[in-house]
């Protein structure tokens, strides 16, 4: 496309002078870099000076360095508060405002690179708004300058995070600002003009400009009078000018425009539209185009404003709730007209640009022929057109682009964020930032902007200007032309001929200039501000005055002023969805005879919903009035905390805490030594006597028939003790994984001794105990716990079985330890006996059988002599390996089995048989062994004791337990829930914890819902998160000291001790090790949860609940179940009128279910989006709903799968608790059909999930977790579900019977037909995690990005994912939500896996992993005893 030759040359535009060649003098453009050393000027100096005595306002051109002077004055009122820091306690801090955002990082840039001081910036994004007064303490406590936005400091001022009494220097960037109710005004007004003289900060004020009005000296005392502060400016002219480069000043005029006719687009789209108002806005920026730029332009604007039209979908009418399908109707009609519109502009042929007056206007034309004149200096071009509409700026940047002679031309637009008004273009803040980027790199060489680029931002200096657009104010005519700094720079005004407005401002604007200038100059050095009564103060007039609050604690300030933006920013923060991105109060004016009242209606999820003003002067003041009682009801209702702001509460939450070792509390990683306990009935008392004259008799019985088990006898052991022993639960002992039941029978009645049987058992005891495990013990006598004796073969079991016990076998083993076997006598008595192979390290084996069949000199039997390999008799076997001759040839064989030394037979899972090592015997000669005096059916009993007694101090532990926190929970149940998983048990608490995690989370929803009514759902949920986070279950844990009862080892021989018993190896070490065990913070928090499952299982929800106060879950005056109903707040707060959009017979019909309170039925429909809602929105009962619907599904899975693990529970859960599922359930049941809204979008999203379903129903797909495979699912379809489950249970009184009958009418079929073990979707993450550490490898991270907000929602890939194996990112993916990006990203490596990828692992995993040995069974321990 080309453009005609413009006749207009370089010299007829300006006047060259001396420069003959008609160029512009070469000027690099210098690369942005932050200057590390400043060296003063002598004006900087001069003002510097100034401000260290008086309050400043420094009035100098831009570029000329005021910025250094700020710098300055921060070092010496730094270096001057280190010195005063060691005199007194408090800090004084230094704060640099600024009005805009960007110049938050450019101004801190430039102070952190010239100031040894902690410096830091703050701007919005950082999420200050939701700071604690922790978080600002922090900060304030560690640094010393500190560069943010005025608003900032304006609301940690209000908000009572600061005092100006903590500040010693205030320092206003852009300080011409400082009127009406600008943040640096209200900083003033608020603050400093009430704050005691000697507390105030110094006050420095940087300004190109102190006007704002064409009344200079008006508008210079002005501002002097709101800073509080003296203007000043330098007083050495000429060398200002040596530093800043003042442009070449050009007006340039161009002819009046053509009174143009529509276009013919213009035509066709009126009459497409029909003066639809959607596109009034379009149809007015289009006329505005035509009549100053041109036919071609007008076309092209419809571009732009389209493009924001279809952005903007927001429709603000008011309309009555009735008639919510006609609006959808209306916006279904807007839709189409939209695309007919969308359709004619892609079709409609677009000429190209010509410089006719035709087609261009005459001011577009002159505005080509003045650029057009640069191209010859185009390597070293840089400038600037202002307009003053955006669309402006986007239709000139679009033609510029199609001029080919201005091909040297780079250009883009600047522009400000603009308006929500349909088809206001607007400018993100990261765009601006990129295109101020491109602009300062050179990739841009021309800025189309609006007056967003007139003032602050560090925009490059330019040496041409072009002020397309006229300006209205003095300030506005000093800044832009600030731009043009370079060297020979041209700021040329275009101006209408014969336009005498114009004219006549542009010379008021040079005389206000100079007349500024002269002010300036005149102003004596020593003048005291000069406070005139006759200045007109009608911008800041205050007729709020004496509206203030101020919380007495935290001295936080409430005023008029700032209340309406309180009740905005309270508002932003109450919780929403993609459905009601933002969240608004509605402010309503009604006429009254003298003056206005304002009602303030807040939205449906705020406990204020509405506040009424008095009568006031103004509509404006009503608003305040009305916004100002509105915040003080938030205050009663503490909605607002005492430094007056929302109670939000997650950043609290997301800290981590360590203790004094450094450990963060709460997770698994966190371990901690313990003590254990022992339990205390083996504790002899003071009182007891040392060596008892009686004993109780507990009788371990076994279930075995004859007391014969696998061909071996067994003896029945009892276990003698001091104290009389409580009721214990029978015992599973397992015999190579076969289950056996052991039943302890104490009696009630003990049993007299005398001193010599006693210390005949307890000799017994000793060396029973050492026998089994090969271990010296040592006891005092007077000291013993317990004692162990075995009763005769097959002794009955009843008062007289202390007549049984079998003191033959006693004295026999106390005797002597080994008695020869006299080869003679062989009978098969030794069938019950154990022998102790002499010939070979004593190694103990059972005696299986005496084979009278075979000699020392009989052959080996084939198969069966290992250890005889390849000799021919068992008698060379033994002269070889032994050097040992037989005596008796004759004698028979035994046969034998080795002792096993693994003794834990609390394992369900089958032990290792005895290893049949090379040297381990099947056959002995009996002349070679000796007899073991402890028969073979007491030593098999014996070997069980340490099995039996770890249990037993376990079982009396628990009983310890329950008693002292008064916990409503069977023993053998609470023994579940106190056995961790690495103790490798039959049972672990892990599948309690499971439910009683999901107990808890419902019973504490519960108390929040009925406690705090007038918290909404999102400040419920972090108080939720602060009572059940692992964090505050282990403190509780801890404080209650769980963890002395908790079984956490596995079992050991090598570490077991008998009670009050010491191994003599034991040193100081092992005995301490001995009495402690280590426990992760995790573990301590899921034995709590645990113990509520055990609670739930024991007694149900009133077991439950009283076990959740005794372990110290608050609930205030809630004590039993029934007061959840007594207690309950939320009483209905509206009127019938509610219901009048609710079929509540057709609902109840939908639930099986009648409600008594009918409102419920209302609030649990509503969605936030509908505005002006009689009844409050459906959050809060949702809240509620998931917690009672988490409950009953996890009950639900417990119950139907009693044995699976609880990896498979929690995969189940997560399967049927989800978006999609509920979302399939809301269909199926029709409850998407009720739902109160308001929301634009939400008919799309549910009618497109609903025909997806419809579809794949007609297809006979809906089988299996058909749903899963649906995006997009309208998340409000889930929360209806739950909202009204929750409003069920309310109504039922908090009655779990009621909801479970819902539950088993809306979720239990769809469970039981669609959701199994068997055909569960584990969600790929899930999967690729369980994959890994199979192989190993530990070194698997999944990294989230997580964006929030309305264009988070909007965006189908706002959240990522990235999947990390040892360190190296290996898959990214994208989507609208986690859980999908997550399942994507890990989808990829699957995909790899699955398709036979074998140098996968060994590619990316470097992992090594070590067998772990445990050789609980080593022949070549010695010997004992």
């Amino acid at each position: 496309m080309t453009s005609e030759r413009t006749t207009l040359r370089y010299d007829e535009i300006f006047e060259v002078g001396d420069n003959k060649n008609g160029t512009v003098n070469e000027v690099h453009v210098p690369p942005p870099v932050v200057v590390q050393e400043l060296t003063a000027r002598k004006y900087q100096i001069e003002l510097y000076e100034k401000a260290l005595n008086d309050n400043v306002i420094a009035v100098l051109d831009t570029g000329s360095g005021k910025t250094f002077i700020a710098v300055m004055l921060i070092k010496e009122m730094l270096a001057n508060e280190r010195r005063l820091r060691m005199i007194r306690i408090e800090r004084k801090l230094t704060f640099f405002l600024v009005n805009l955002v960007p110049l938050v990082f450019q101004q801190s840039g430039v102070i952190d690179a010239n100031c040894d001081a902690a410096v830091k910036h703050f701007c919005g994004e950082m999420g200050v708004d939701l700071w604690k007064e922790e978080t600002w303490k922090k900060n304030f406590e560690n640094l010393d300058i500190l560069v943010m936005t005025a608003q900032i400091f304006l609301n940690i001022l209000r908000h009572g995070f600061i005092s100006l009494s903590q500040v010693n220097l205030l320092i206003f960037d852009e300080c011409h600002h400082t009127s009406k109710k600008h943040p640096y005004n209200l900083i003033m007004k608020e603050f400093y003009n009430r704050s005691p003289e000697e507390k105030k900060p110094k006050i420095f004020g940087m300004t190109a400009s102190p006007v704002n009005t064409r009344s200079a000296i008006h508008s210079a005392s002005h501002l002097e009078r709101n800073l509080n502060a003296k203007v000043f400016t330098v007083s050495d002219t000429e060398e200002l000018r040596r530093f800043v480069n003042r442009p070449d000043e050009i007006p340039i005029r161009f002819a009046h425009p053509p009174e143009y006719s529509e276009t013919e687009l213009y035509k066709t789209l009126w009459k497409e539209c029909l003066g639809a108002e959607k596109f009034q806005r379009a149809f007015s920026c289009a006329s505005q185009a035509l009549q100053v730029l041109g036919p071609w332009c007008s076309d092209r604007v419809w571009k732009y404003i389209l493009k924001e039209l279809s952005d903007k979908c927001d429709v603000k009418l008011d309309l009555d709730k009735n008639e919510i399908e006609l609006f959808e109707a209306m916006i279904e009609e807007e839709k189409v007209l939209m695309q007919k519109v969308t359709n004619i502009i892609d079709k409609w042929d677009f000429q190209n640009p010509r410089c006719d007056i035709n087609m261009l206007s005459p001011k577009v034309i002159k505005l080509i022929q003045i650029l057009d004149c640069f191209k010859d200096q185009s390597d070293n071009f840089c400038g600037i057109v202002f307009v003053e509409r955006r669309h402006t700026a986007n239709v000139l940047n679009h033609l510029l682009r199609e001029i080919n002679t201005l091909d040297f031309i780079n250009s883009d637009v600047l522009v400000g964020h603009g308006t929500r008004e349909e088809g206001d273009i607007q400018m993100k803040f990261n765009d601006q930032n990129k295109t101020i980027n491109k602009f300062r790199d050179g990739k841009i060489n021309l800025l189309i902007a609006t007056n967003v680029a007139e003032e602050g931002l560090d925009i490059q200096p330019c040496n041409v200007v072009i002020r397309f657009d006229f300006f209205n104010t003095l300030r506005a005519y000093i800044q832009s032309r600030g731009r043009a700094r370079r060297k020979d720079s041209k700021y040329i005004v275009m101006i209408e001929k014969d336009n005498l407005k114009e004219q006549g401002i542009l010379g008021e604007m040079k005389k206000a200039e100079d007349d500024m200038k002269e002010w300036c100059q005149m102003l004596p050095e020593d003048r005291k501000l000069q406070m005139n009564d006759d200045i007109d103060d009608s911008d800041d007039s205050d007729d709020d005055e004496g509206h203030y609050y101020i919380n007495s604690e935290t001295g936080a300030l409430l005023s008029y002023e700032s209340a309406v933006s309180l009740v905005n920013y309270y508002c932003s923060k109450l919780p929403k969805d993609s459905f009601c991105p933002v969240l608004q109060p509605d402010y309503k004016f009604i006429k009254e005879h003298s003056g206005f009242t304002c009602r303030l209606t807040l939205p449906s999820n705020s406990p204020v919903r509405e506040a009424v003003s008095e009568v006031c002067s103004s509509r404006s003041k009503s608003k305040k009035a009305a916004a100002f009682k509105a915040c003080l009801q938030l205050l009663e209702k503490n909605a607002l905390n005492n430094h007056l702001l929302p109670e939000i509460e997650d950043h609290e939450i997301s800290e981590q805490t360590k203790d004094e070792r450094g450990l963060v509390e709460g997770v698994k990683k966190s371990k901690r030594d313990y003590r254990l306990k022992s339990p205390d009935l083996w504790i002899i008392e003071d009182d007891q006597p040392k060596i008892p004259e009686e004993l109780y008799i507990n009788v371990l019985k076994l279930d075995l028939e004859d007391e014969i088990y696998d061909g071996n006898p067994y003896r029945t052991m009892c276990l003698l003790t001091r104290k009389r022993l409580p009721e214990i639960p029978s015992t599973t002992l397992y015999f190579h994984g076969v289950p056996k039941t052991l039943n302890v029978h104490p009696y009630s009645t003990p049993f007299k001794i005398d001193l010599e049987r006693m210390e005949l058992i307890f000799k017994f005891t000793m060396r029973t105990f050492t026998s089994i495990v090969n271990k010296e013990f040592i006891c005092e006598f007077e000291n013993f716990p317990y004692l162990i004796v075995p009763l005769v073969k097959n002794a009955p079991i009843n008062e007289d079985t202390p007549n049984f016990i079998d003191w033959e076998v006693i004295e026999r083993a106390v005797g002597e330890k080994h008695i020869p076997v006299d080869v003679s006598k062989i009978s098969d008595v030794m069938k019950d006996a154990v022998i102790i192979d002499y010939s070979d390290n004593l190694r103990r084996y059972f005696v299986h059988s005496v084979r009278y069949d075979l000699t020392p000199m009989s052959p080996i039997p084939e198969g069966m002599g290992k250890r005889e390999k390849g000799c021919k008799n068992f008698a060379e076997y033994y002269k070889k390996r032994f050097d040992l001759d037989i005596k008796y040839p004759d004698q028979p064989i035994f046969q034998v089995r080795k002792i096993s030394k693994v003794m834990n037979f609390l394992q369900p899972v089958p032990g290792a048989l005895p290893t049949l090592k090379g040297r381990t015997a099947t056959f002995l000669i009996p002349e070679f062994c000796q007899e073991y005096t402890i028969q073979a059916s007491v030593f098999r009993s014996a070997l069980m004791l340490p099995a039996i007694l770890t249990r037993i101090n376990s079982q009396l532990l628990i009983r310890e337990l329950r008693l002292k926190l008064d916990l409503p929970v069977s023993d053998q149940l609470l023994l579940t829930a106190m056995t961790a998983p690495s103790a490798n048990m039959e049972m672990d608490y892990e599948r309690f914890e499971t439910l009683g995690d999901s107990f808890l989370k419902f019973v504490v929803t519960i108390g929040l819902y009925v406690r705090f009514p007038d918290k909404h759902e999102g400040q419920l949920h972090f108080q939720r998160i602060k009572i059940i986070c692992n964090k505050q279950l282990y403190r509780s844990a801890k404080k209650l000291h769980l963890y002395e009862y908790i079984t956490s080892l596995s079992f050991n021989r090598r570490a077991w001790r008998p009670a009050g018993m010491i191994a003599a190896t034991d040193g100081p070490d092992m005995l301490e090790h001995e009495k402690t065990h280590e426990l992760s913070d995790k573990t301590l928090a899921d034995v709590v949860e645990a113990i509520l499952g055990a609670a739930y299982l024991s007694g149900k929800v009133d077991a439950a609940f009283k076990c959740a106060i005794a372990l110290e879950v608050p609930f205030d005056e809630i004590t039993e179940w029934d007061h959840f109903h007594k207690y309950n707040k939320n009483l209905p707060q509206v009127k019938s009128i509610a219901l009048r959009s609710v079929n509540d017979k057709k609902i109840e019909e939908i639930c099986g279910y009648t409600f008594k309170n009918k409102i419920l039925i209302a609030e649990a429909l509503t969605h936030a989006s509908l505005p002006n809602s009689v009844t409050s929105c459906y959050q809060r009962l949702e809240f509620l709903g998931d917690a009672v619907l988490d409950f009953l599904t996890v009950k639900y899975l417990f119950e139907k799968y009693p044995t699976s693990s609880p990896g498979v529970l929690s995969e189940l859960k997560d399967a049927s608790v989800n978006n999609q599922f509920l979302g399939a359930i809301c269909e199926r049941i029709g409850l998407h059909k009720h739902i109160i809204h308001f929301s634009s979008k939400l008919p799309g999203g549910i009618t497109k999930f609903v025909n997806s379903i419809k579809v794949m129903r007609d297809k006979g797909e809906t089988v299996g977790e058909y749903w899963s495979d649906l995006e997009d699912i309208p998340k409000v379809l889930s929360d209806v579900v739950e909202s009204l489950l929750g409003a069920i249970f309310v109504d039922s009184e908090f009655d779990p019977a009621v909801s479970q009958k819902v539950f088993d009418k809306w979720i239990a079929p769809v469970l039981n037909e669609h959701i199994t073990p068997e055909t569960l979707k584990v969600h790929p993450m899930k999967r690729l995690t369980e994959h890994f550490q199979k192989e190993g490898c530990s070194k698997l991270l999944a990294r989230t990005l997580t964006t929030s907000g309305h264009e988070a929602q909007e965006s189908p890939e706002s959240q990522r994912c990235t999947i990390f194996i040892h360190d190296n990112p290996v898959a990214h993916a994208s989507a609208n939500n986690i859980r999908s990006a997550k399942k994507k990203a890990a989808q990829i490596i699957l995909d790899k896996i699955d398709n036979g990828d074998a140098n996968y692992f060994k590619d990316m995993c470097t992992c090594v992993v070590l067998p772990k040995v445990i050789n609980e069974d080593d022949d070549d321990e010695e010997l004992i005893d």
